[in-house]
């Protein structure tokens, strides 16, 4: 760890003191109170992965930090080294060069540790769970095109018969098998002739245990999940008043954002950071296309997740109908993500007025006023209609 202190005397010029300290805990005190004998309160780190975290921790109520991005603070190639880039980075914020990262208060960081682990648990789950159907699919054990949700009840009971080795006819079926799945015991009987190996059989029984395993550690995380989310009860109560946003939704999304939006200037600012809209592409007076931001990536997912949610809902909303408008002409993946800033910017003006979500009313065509509307393609709107279920006929 190089630390650079830049001294200013009274004639304007300055000079800078350049140190090199261990990154062990001693080493980390040893760099304090150097900053502190040299009457230095504020201080500028860089983020490198995850390594800045402690320095951090440790600093936060001593000193003034600012944590810069790298991506705006490299000075020229070929010349690299710490002292250099310590000394350099020293500069910019002597000159106020150096724009902040946001980083939440301490208990938000903390749960959002949390919830980001919960997410990669997640992941992992999903990942078994698709190797489960690997699985079946190489032993021609067609479960999944019968029943919706091989994970269910009724999956799990057929998958232990297999493993059992039960041959499965009509009656153990009828054991098995509950709910509306039960009517289609016939094609379960079809679904079900293929042959499970004694290699797929062991595969299966691991891939089985280590789902098991997922879902108790998910249920563990989410319970320290709860504990920990105890004191932003009111801020949960206000975003899951919007239909898009569950409860675990909403924890997830102040554990990125906290709960104070001053951090950012305004709306526009809060879904630049996020990534969810484009970046800025123009050259020579015409405007290129450009894809999103990097931003940041769990939230991100999690507003995507919670528009996947009501994309096929039959709700009225102007989000929902912002959806399906964008989806027909811009296609689905365009039409999550315009909808996941509309939705992004909901969540900025709840948390910032502390009021619930209102839904707005549907634009009226005034004389007074002219609208734009998008030219559509006559094969858009036939394709939506027959969606919708209307029949067209040739008109005579």
């Amino acid at each position: 760890m190089t630390l650079a202190i830049i001294k200013t005397k009274k004639n304007g010029i300055y000079e800078t003191e350049v140190k090199t300290f261990s990154t062990m805990m001693n080493g980390i005190e040893t760099a304090m109170r150097w900053l502190l004998d040299h009457d230095c309160h504020v201080v500028v780190m860089e983020s490198t992965g995850k390594y800045w975290i402690p320095v951090f921790n440790l600093m936060e109520d001593s000193f003034a930090l600012t944590l810069a991005n790298p991506y705006y603070t490299k000075t020229f190639p070929g010349n690299k080294t710490d002292r250099r880039d310590a000394k350099w980075l020293a500069e910019l914020h002597r000159l106020g060069l150096v724009q902040p990262s946001f980083i939440p208060p301490k208990h938000i960081r903390e749960l959002r540790d949390l919830t980001r682990y919960r997410h990669k648990l997640v992941r992992a789950r999903s990942s078994e769970k698709s190797r489960i159907h690997n699985i079946l699919t190489v032993c021609n054990l067609m479960l999944s095109s019968v029943a919706t949700d091989i994970f269910g009840k009724s999956g799990m009971n057929i998958m232990k018969a297999l493993l059992q080795l039960k041959s499965l006819d009509e009656d153990l079926l009828s054991d098995l098998v509950l709910g509306k799945l039960r009517e289609k015991i016939p094609q379960l009987l079809v679904a079900l002739k293929g042959q499970l190996t004694s290699t797929q059989a062991d595969k299966l029984s691991i891939a089985l245990d280590n789902l098991k395993n997922f879902d108790e550690k998910i249920a563990q995380i989410e319970r320290l999940i709860e504990e920990k989310s105890k004191p932003l009860q009111d801020s949960i109560k206000i975003l899951c008043s919007c239909f898009a946003i569950k409860k675990i939704s909403a924890i997830s999304i102040l554990s990125e954002i906290g709960t104070d939006m001053s951090y950012f200037p305004s709306a526009g600012h809060l879904c630049s950071w996020a990534g969810v809209c484009p970046q800025n592409n123009e050259t020579g007076g015409k405007r290129r296309s450009a894809k999103t931001k990097k931003g940041n990536r769990y939230l991100k997912a999690i507003l995507t997740q919670c528009v996947n949610s009501f994309s096929r809902s039959k709700k009225t909303s102007r989000l929902v109908s912002r959806f399906h408008s964008l989806k027909i002409r811009r296609g689905h993946n365009k039409a999550v993500m315009a909808v996941c800033r509309s939705l992004l910017i909901a969540v900025y003006h709840m948390l910032s007025k502390g009021e619930t979500f209102k839904e707005m009313s549907e634009p009226t065509i005034s004389k007074e006023k002219s609208y734009t509307f998008t030219k559509v393609s006559d094969d858009l709107l036939i394709q939506e209609l027959v969606k919708r279920g209307y029949k067209l006929e040739v008109a005579t």
